[in-house]
């Protein structure tokens, strides 16, 4: 009889971590949940014990309706954070879990990266990352706050092997 490796590490961390996936939109050329949970895991792995996330992936209709009904902003955007402990906790403080919902639209974000000449890969990582940082507290409003966002952005990406989101390639 052959025996398998086992792998306890992955076996805690799905139990740290749970991302509901779900892909509702018609695109092709997306990453796979795998990608997803990855980036994702990378972003609140170090502030959170446990994290419950749903992440949906919807068209340029249904995003531009939840952007309008919850933001009052009546466009498609690339991704929309919803945090069920929303105010609860600061950003870099230890949290028992974190609950939260992400939307991101992929065609808005297929076309994003064929505009600023990236990856859809690239981009995909980049908005999973930003959308899960505000989940966790994090904001941009503010000039401070995006110093800071930023800066944690960029971290992630380069450790999960991409360039800084925020740089323009030279070619």
């Amino acid at each position: 009889m052959k025996r398998t490796k086992k792998y306890p590490f992955l076996t805690l961390q799905r139990q740290r971590f749970h991302l509901n996936f779900e892909n509702a939109s018609s695109a092709a050329g997306i990453p796979a949940e795998r990608d997803f949970y990855r980036w994702a895991w990378s972003a609140l792995k170090n502030e959170y014990r446990r994290a419950d996330i749903s992440l949906i992936l919807l068209d340029e209709e249904e995003a531009r309706a939840y952007n309008r009904d919850y933001r009052g902003k009546d466009y498609a955007t690339n991704v929309l954070s919803f945090a069920l402990n929303e105010g609860e906790i600061l950003p870099c403080q230890v949290s028992e879990k974190l609950y939260g919902d992400l939307i991101i639209c992929p065609q808005v974000v297929l076309k994003e990266a064929a505009e600023q000449g990236k990856t859809p890969e690239r981009h995909f990582a980049h908005l999973t990352i930003h959308g899960v940082l505000h989940l966790m507290g994090y904001d941009h409003i503010e000039d401070d706050e995006a110093e800071i966002m930023e800066a944690e952005e960029i971290r992630l990406m380069l450790a999960a092997g991409f360039p800084n989101p925020y740089q323009e390639d030279e070619y």
